[in-house]
């Protein structure tokens, strides 16, 4: 027979203690496995995860106190305390608690197996020394029939992620996340790390494409190489990259300083279309999302390392209230792999800071399909600034670059608006 459990306020088992506290109540171990019971404790001004849906199991979020809002696709709702959330097998959704008080919410699992999740994200976090990052996330969520998405099961297909770490040689190893099929699209991230365009990553998959997210050296704990030491290197490296792979025609999208990373790899496939007209074409266009690497008059490049910490979501963001972090609240090794990103970043993109001064000009050769977009509420790179970054390229057939605006979006707008942003990498004309 099995007893009834009590849990008092301080008991209970603690998986996740930092920005978001998750107190196990009800591992399954009472309900026969049928119901699995959380609190989560969330700090002011944090978001949850990225957009991500369930295959096996209903999820519930009861708010006890606080606000909470809770993202559907482009949606978002503001549930106050009172409310109930139920999100069924295949709905995406995330949460983020936008107040000034920390936000408390009852978290349900039918059946309990998600229990298990979190577990595995604390033993990770353990064993690493850090916590899970965006690849590593999303291959223990994979255990549970969770993936990445911003879109209902049945609206796209599944989209496994498969994680690989590609030797290009002894001293250079680069990892890379895969999901999809279809047109390969090389998707870069910048400075944020590859979490920063996982939904993206899911949504284009979702549209027919096989997306791979290669993981720039030194970022998310992979070990760096002497052969990398600035964004040509790295242009060069993920060049080697999809001729290992033997892929063709790639389209190669690239957010912030991968956008630059994206640019200075389209000036590499002209000059080896040049050089050999009947040679393999590995880069067949180029997408580029606020990105830096140029310098434009009157328009520099904010340098967030005079920033104070509290400031950098107001520069980043459009609506910068759901990805404010206090480092006050965040666990010891999310900080340190936070330190450990900049120091990589700083080490190819810092000296000079976030451009190179000979890569405009070398734009005017580039001839492939070329678009840009930006969000229009970037504090980082203006909105003039992208136009003049689209300027810059003969593009194909000497037209330029093609040029679009974000709406409700800033630096990073495939966080604040991934459809939109999945749109302009496959080239639909957005006016929504």
């Amino acid at each position: 027979m099995t007893s009834i459990a009590i849990v008092g306020p301080e008991a209970g088992e603690i998986t996740l203690n930092g920005p978001i506290r998750l107190r196990i109540l009800e591992d399954g171990s009472t309900t026969g496995h049928r119901l699995g019971v959380g609190e989560l404790v969330v700090a002011p001004h944090v978001t949850g995860p990225p957009q991500h849906r369930h295959a096996a199991h209903d999820e519930g979020f009861y708010v006890v106190r606080g606000t909470v809002r809770f993202t559907v696709g482009e949606d978002s709702y503001d549930a106050e305390a009172g409310s109930l959330v139920m999100v069924p097998p295949g709905a995406p959704h995330t949460f983020a608690n936008p107040g000034d008080e920390p936000a408390v919410i009852l978290n349900t699992f039918t059946p309990d197996l998600y229990v298990q999740y979190f577990r595995d994200l604390r033993d990770f976090a353990a064993e690493a020394g850090r916590p899970a990052n965006g690849a590593e996330i999303a291959e223990i969520m994979g255990n549970y029939q969770t993936e990445a998405a911003t879109t209902y099961a049945g609206d796209d297909p599944a989209t496994p992620v498969e994680i690989e770490d590609c030797h290009l040689d002894d001293d250079l190893v680069i990892r890379v996340e895969s999901r999809g099929s279809g047109r390969p699209v090389l998707l870069v991230h910048g400075g944020a790390g590859p979490a920063s365009v996982a939904g993206l990553a899911a949504a284009l998959a979702a549209r027919g494409v096989r997306v791979l997210t290669p993981v720039l050296p030194g970022f998310d704990g992979t070990p760096g190489s002497g052969q990398v030491r600035d964004v040509a290197d790295l242009a060069r490296a993920f060049r080697r990259l999809i001729e290992a792979l033997d892929l063709r025609d790639v389209l190669v999208a690239g957010n912030s300083v991968g956008g630059w990373i994206a640019a200075r790899m389209g000036v590499d496939e002209q000059e080896a279309r040049d050089t050999a007209p009947e040679g393999v074409r590995r880069v067949g266009g180029l997408v580029l999302l606020n990105a830096v690497g140029i310098a434009v008059d009157g328009h520099p490049i904010t340098d967030l390392s005079a920033e104070p910490p509290s400031r950098l979501a107001d520069l980043v963001f459009h609506d910068p209230d759901p990805f404010r972090l206090d480092p006050a609240t965040m666990p010891p090794g999310q900080l340190a792999a936070m330190k450990d990103n900049a120091a990589a970043l700083d080490r190819y993109a810092g000296n000079p800071y976030m451009h190179d001064p000979r890569l405009r000009a070398r734009l005017e050769s580039v001839r492939l399909p070329v678009r840009v977009a930006w969000g229009e509420s970037d504090g980082i790179v203006d909105v003039a600034y992208g136009r003049a970054y689209a300027a810059s390229f003969a593009g194909e057939h000497d037209e330029g670059a093609k040029f679009a605006v974000i709406r409700e979006a800033g630096h990073q707008p495939q966080l604040e608006q991934p459809e939109r942003t999945a749109d302009v990498v496959l080239g639909v004309d957005i006016t929504h």
